[in-house]
């Protein structure tokens, strides 16, 4: 993978395209055909910059250019440690044993990237393919097929577009045959499940609490409120959540508020 050897032509990408720096390393790599484990660092910066470097800067958000730039900056630290002599990058160090691969980090972040990435792309499979029985099936109960309309952008579907999905959705489904529904309504405000759930940690000593524990004996809607109370508190650092590769997702209160219980 040889960036001088690469023509212009394919480093005219928009970077709309991608979620983030990290999609467009792992679309350079999977494009190169190397195994994560074993990633021509020095090349793989190179072609990055190219990107960066023939995108039209008016089409781009400063927000979503800022992530870029500085995973850039980490790139080409990467190959500064990567190429240079191993007493100089010693010296860098402090001293320090400079024996391990720089590269290890940015490894770990793409590998559990293309986790979650695998992840969404199963869901929306799987999301399209629970619509298309449901099409189907409502439209062999009812006689006719009905025509799924093609998917709208969150951003262009005007009220009437709902208004006029819903209606369609009603036209196909015999309402009669479906009986009694219940929604239960929890009026708990987010505050409360917050409370419980730092007074929870805070017994704990500083033990962590798995969200599995956090939901259990709780009903649906329980936890959907104690879902929010987690997000919230993580949003104001005062949670801290852990996970060990793909194994459970644990809740810590941050030691600040430890000492301050």
């Amino acid at each position: 993978m040889n960036a001088s050897h690469t023509s212009q032509k394919d480093y005219r990408v928009s970077l709309e395209a991608f979620e983030g720096p990290l999609d467009l390393l792992l679309f350079l790599v999977r494009r190169a055909e190397v195994d994560l484990q074993d990633i021509p660092i020095a090349e793989l910066t190179d072609q990055y910059l190219e990107v960066l470097r023939h995108t039209q800067r008016d089409d781009v958000d400063i927000e979503q250019a800022g992530e870029f730039l500085v995973m850039a900056a980490t790139l080409i630290e990467i190959k500064s440690r990567s190429i240079a002599p191993p007493e100089a990058a010693s010296s860098e160090d402090g001293g320090e044993d400079a024996s391990g691969d720089p590269r290890d980090e940015l490894i770990r972040q793409l590998l559990a990237y293309q986790r979650i990435r695998a992840a969404g792309d199963a869901m929306n499979s799987q999301r399209h393919e629970f619509g298309s029985r449901i099409g189907l099936r409502i439209g062999c109960e009812r006689g006719t097929l009905p025509v799924l309309p093609e998917g709208h952008e969150l951003d262009d579907v005007h009220a009437m577009d709902l208004a006029d999905a819903y209606e369609r959705i009603a036209a196909a489904i015999d309402f009669a045959r479906l009986g009694d529904h219940v929604v239960e309504l929890d009026d708990t405000p987010i505050a409360l499940y917050e409370q419980d759930l730092l007074d929870r940690l805070v017994r704990r000593g500083g033990r962590a609490l798995t969200l599995q524990d956090a939901f259990a004996g709780q009903q649906p809607v329980q936890r959907v409120g104690m879902f929010l109370a987690v997000l919230e508190l993580v949003r104001r650092f005062e949670v801290r959540f852990e996970q060990d590769d793909r194994g459970p997702i644990r809740l810590v209160l941050r030691e600040e508020d430890t000492e301050e219980g």
